[in-house]
């Protein structure tokens, strides 16, 4: 992996927003927008979109960039995320 920044962040919880280093480092920069990748699109994924887009962000999920243990799911988390004001896209 080829590391382009020093912004890292860990998160110990679904919600990305629960990592106060990340929560500060967005509030401080001004970040409204996010695209949204991850392997659990049932639980960090679901929670992390919802979260942000509750909390007034402008959320894209990238519905090729995501997976889960239950790929049958996938589909009807796409429309969750939609539904909670998640816009989907396709990264390529």
């Amino acid at each position: 992996m080829k590391i382009v920044s020093d912004n890292i962040f860990i998160k110990s919880k679904g919600n990305a927003l629960t990592s106060e280093d990340f929560a500060a480092f967005i509030s401080e920069n001004g970040v409204k927008e996010f695209y949204v990748a991850g392997a659990d699109a049932v639980a960090c994924v679901k929670s992390t979109c919802y979260n942000m887009a509750k909390n007034g962000y402008k959320v894209h999920v990238l519905s090729n960039c995501i997976t889960s243990y239950d790929k049958r799911k996938i589909p009807e988390m796409l429309n969750y995320y939609e539904r909670n004001g998640c816009s989907i896209e396709t990264l390529g």
